[in-house]
């Protein structure tokens, strides 16, 4: 139930601000480090929907950190992010049954795939009407000379 609620709570956002392709990506790629730090770190590796969850989360925190200028400083989001982090870190610790070594990798997966992939949005110019005009340039679409 709370990973039904977590997704439900941080999918949306994730899907919305880097559009349904990059959130499948984030999904399945923090889904798969969290299943290698598991099996890697922990003696009863685990897997589960909690470590994709984390790899949105850490999406979301990408998306603060790389748009603070945009969305007005982004401090309160970073540390409501952080403190739901380290929360559910605590949590893990005194529970038994649940792999944090699962959740990191999770969150070390979405922090790295948003940060080549996610959403990078630039101010390019004013149209006609005066809106601005944004593109959005992710760090991959330099790597392989491949601008939007």
């Amino acid at each position: 139930m709370v990973n039904c609620y977590s997704l439900n709570s941080v999918g949306p956002t994730v899907e919305i601000t880097s559009g349904p392709r990059r959130f499948i990506a984030v999904y399945l790629t923090s889904a798969i480090a969290s299943s290698a730090m598991s099996y890697w770190f922990c003696k009863a590796p685990a897997i589960g929907a909690s470590g994709a969850i984390f790899g949105l989360v850490g999406s979301v925190a990408v998306f603060v950190t790389r748009h603070r200028g945009m969305i007005g400083g982004g401090r309160e989001e970073l540390q409501h992010i952080a403190q739901v982090i380290v929360l559910n870190m605590v949590v893990g610790l005194m529970s038994k049954g649940i792999d944090n070594w699962g959740h990191f990798g999770g969150l070390i997966g979405g922090v790295a795939t948003s940060w080549l992939l996610g959403p990078a949005w630039k101010y390019k110019s004013m149209s006609i009407d005066g809106r601005r005009v944004f593109v959005d340039r992710p760090p991959i679409s330099y790597l392989t000379n491949r601008r939007k």
